[in-house]
């Protein structure tokens, strides 16, 4: 134990791996490798395309967002000008609506007035919608993939299809005994 110990430390010494910058980058390779198990399991597979089905909307609703953040934060800044020190400029005010809107709101920023109160609060619940957004247009992008997968294993025969023609069959009958 002590031998090998020693020659691991031997090893450590004459082989220093802070000056082989070019070996941070093999580091990578282990991403690369968690990525391909994307092409292996099919969950995971369904997921990646629900996402790029989904990326026309989710594309769109950055746009209606980034558009929501310039114009609350000129509003904000006509609200607060010249009565709160810690707005000093517009990129000020734009950070401010950033902040708030993703709801993590750090509290450097914060409206003095009554006009930017209300205009705070108003905008703040506005953008729970915005966060909300984009978990219906993934969750009804993944049932309409989910339900298409579902219809193409009861037309091939599947396990999964043989079952769902049962629970298809059990209905009709519980229907007609009524």
């Amino acid at each position: 134990k002590q031998w090998y110990q020693r020659r691991v430390r031997d090893f450590e010494l004459f082989v220093d791996a802070s000056n082989f910058r070019g070996l941070k980058v093999l580091r990578m390779a282990r991403v690369v490798r968690v990525l391909k198990l994307i092409k292996k399991n099919k969950r995971l597979l369904l997921i990646a395309q629900v996402l790029s089905h989904s990326l026309g909307e989710l594309s769109m609703l950055v746009i209606v967002w980034g558009m929501a953040i310039i114009v609350t934060g000129s509003t904000f800044y006509y609200c607060e000008i010249d009565r709160n020190e810690n707005v000093k400029n517009g990129f000020d005010a734009l950070w401010w609506a950033v902040v708030t809107m993703s709801t993590v709101g750090y509290g450097e920023i914060v409206p003095v007035t009554t006009e930017g109160k209300c205009f705070a609060t108003v905008f703040f619940y506005i953008s729970m919608v915005f966060l909300a957004l984009p978990l219906t247009i993934i969750v009804g992008a993944f049932s309409k993939q989910y339900e298409n997968r579902k219809t193409l294993s009861v037309d091939n025969g599947d396990q999964d299809g043989c079952k769902q023609q049962k629970r298809e069959w059990a209905r009709k009958m519980t229907q007609h005994g009524r």
